[in-house]
Parts: C-alpha cells; structure tokens; sequence
C-alpha cells in the first residue's frame, strides 16, 4: 500500500504512530503488514488489547502457512503496561530475579522485528503525558539498539490532546486513516504527515476497503 504512495516499504529501526478516527481499518492494515513481514521470515511480536490471541491469527489464516508460526507471536487480551515497560524501558534492564520477569512471550519484544500494539492508546487511558512520554523513548531507544519497528496503533480522542501530539512529535512516522462522511457517501483516506527517510505527502489519499484488504486509489495517487 505504502508503495503505491511511492514511499516503499515500512521502514525498519523505527516507531510508527498509525492513528484512525473511525473504525477497524488500521487493523486491517497492520494485518497486511503482518502477512507480508511473516513471507520475509521476519519475527513479529502482535499485542492486542481488545482481542484474544485466536482472533488475530484467525483475521491472518488466509494461508495456512500463517497458522501456528513460530515467527508470529500473539498476546490476545493484553494489559499489562508495566510488565512492557520492563521490557522496553530505555535503560533495557529487566528484573533480576527471573520469577518476577514478564511473560516469556512479552520478552520475545527484544528479539522481534517488528512489536505492533493494537490498541495502544488503550493501554495509556488512565495514564499521564509524562509516562507517555518515557514510553517512547523507550521504544525508540530500543527501535535503534535492537532494530525492532514498532507499530503503535491508536483510535483519535481516547488519549488527550495533548498526550497525543506528544506521541506525533516523538514517533519517526505517522499515518492516519480518516473517514469523512457525505450525504449517504463514506469517504476513506489516507494522510501521512511525516515518514521516516520520506517527504510529507501534500494530501489526503483516497482509499477503499474490500474484504480485509486496503486498495489505494492509485488515479489520485500524489507522485
């Protein structure tokens, strides 16, 4: 997809803020992602808020080479903010006693390719700016020494304004799926401030949704 905005493929080392105001389409997106980085062999660590770990391997079991891979990793039902933290902080120290350390699963995030959170932003709801803030540097600290891409998906307006431009400032990249509405016309695009290694597109990109798959509309594409 990011290719027909002719900006190549998810750049690597880097954390991404995929921000949507309406619905389920940034999930979609990381799927497709997913299923692309997981033909490469590349391990993938998915943490999910709002679903259960089937539910994600069944929204990516469109080839049965996806299923039970042990490049893909999943935490369906995920809420444990400190336990990542220990994983991710940027000083990447870990609790000594290995009875007291985080899932074993959550540890895999340092030897991951790619760490996507769906949804991040419900994970930091009852959290200050300043512990937002340290998070992210945790993650881009550990997005250089470990070449891990994080992918931190978020739904517009569940986090403040402010914890939210935070987020824009610090990320390498952001990508926003926007719905706007017409009479009895859905619009869908895309917009992509910034990007890592990329300029700025100069507008919105139209889009469409068909099945579990994204399909830019390439005759509006910004060259």
């Amino acid at each position: 997809m990011l290719a027909n905005l002719g900006l190549g493929d998810i750049p690597g080392n880097v954390v991404l803020f995929v921000e949507e105001d309406i619905g389920d389409v940034k999930s979609i997106f990381v799927q497709m992602v997913a299923q692309e980085l997981l033909k490469d062999m590349r391990m993938i660590v998915y943490l999910s808020t709002a679903r259960s770990g089937e539910e994600v391997r069944s929204k990516l079991s469109l080839s049965a080479s996806y299923d039970e891979n042990s490049n893909f990793i999943v935490l369906g039902g995920f809420n444990d903010l400190h336990s990542l933290l220990d994983i991710c902080r940027k000083d990447g120290k870990v609790c000594a006693d290995v009875h007291m350390m985080p899932d074993a699963a959550l540890r895999n995030i340092r030897d991951a390719d790619v760490c996507i959170i769906d949804t991040f932003s419900y994970l930091f709801m009852d959290e200050d700016t300043s512990t937002i803030k340290e998070t992210l540097n945790s993650f881009v600290s550990m997005s250089r020494e470990n070449k891990t891409t994080f992918l931190l998906l978020s739904d517009m307006g569940i986090l403040t304004d402010r914890a939210e431009r935070t987020i824009r400032a610090m990320a390498d990249g952001i990508i926003q799926f926007r719905t706007e509405y017409v009479g009895s016309k859905i619009n869908r695009y895309i917009n992509i401030p910034k990007m890592s290694g990329n300029s700025p597109l100069n507008r919105m990109v139209p889009f469409n949704v068909t099945g579990r798959s994204i399909n830019i509309d390439t005759r509006e594409r910004v060259g």
